[in-house]
């Protein structure tokens, strides 16, 4: 395990030697960022670990510190709110309406249901029988043991969704912001599936960029 100095001074840690070869990779980190192993106290440039030095470009010797400048490790926390802010703010809209939905379904049912046939009446169609028999069936229907599981299912999964959006928007609970934003592109998950799945697709990219990750508390 290792901890990072950045450029704005601040360390960041401890992190594992495969997440210090992904910030080489994205440039975040050169030959001149000052890292510390846990297991051996004091700070060294990278290009002083004979384990980043391939990835570095090899050399063991370190450059001139002005040869180089550290890239920030993580961003300004208010930056990152505003860059999660529209997302959060979609997942908790959903959310908020996945739950006045799951509630008033039951109740709603028969209503649609009974609008859906006059209609057809007015309209003078004729209906195959077994499907206006269906029909009737659902408008007459009660609140059956499917209904309470599905009541159950829609009051969890939208709970989630609310919540981890209001997370997302304080950087807090990462694990439950990352499942809110997928719970909302399921077809349980959203009250309406075409528009949660980009949602969910958007803020699940935001979530998984590094500076994003290392900011949640």
């Amino acid at each position: 395990m290792y901890k990072i100095r950045g450029a704005d001074n601040n360390e960041y840690g401890p992190i594992t030697a495969d997440q210090i070869h992904q910030w080489i990779r994205e440039n975040r980190l050169n030959r001149a960022s000052l890292a510390e192993a846990v297991a051996s106290p004091g700070w060294r440039p990278l290009a002083e670990f004979p384990e980043f030095a391939a990835a570095l470009g090899g050399g063991s010797s370190a450059p001139p510190a002005a040869a180089y400048v550290s890239a920030p490790i993580v961003d300004d926390p208010a930056v990152l709110i505003e860059r999660l802010k529209v997302p959060a703010i979609l997942l908790v809209i959903l959310g908020v309406l996945g739950l006045w939905l799951t509630l008033a379904g039951p109740f709603l049912t028969a209503t649609i249901m009974e609008t859906m046939l006059q209609v057809i009446e007015k309209m003078n169609v004729q209906l195959p029988a077994d499907q206006k028999a269906q029909m009737e069936a659902a408008k007459t229907a009660g609140f059956g043991l499917s209904d309470f599981f599905s009541l159950a299912l829609g009051l969890v999964v939208n709970t989630v969704i609310l919540v981890g959006g209001l997370k997302m928007m304080r950087l807090k609970s990462w694990g439950l912001a990352l499942a809110s934003a997928i719970l909302v592109m399921l077809p349980c998950g959203s009250c309406c599936c075409f528009i949660g799945l980009p949602i969910g697709i958007w803020a699940v990219i935001q979530l998984n960029k590094p500076e994003v990750k290392s900011a949640f508390r």
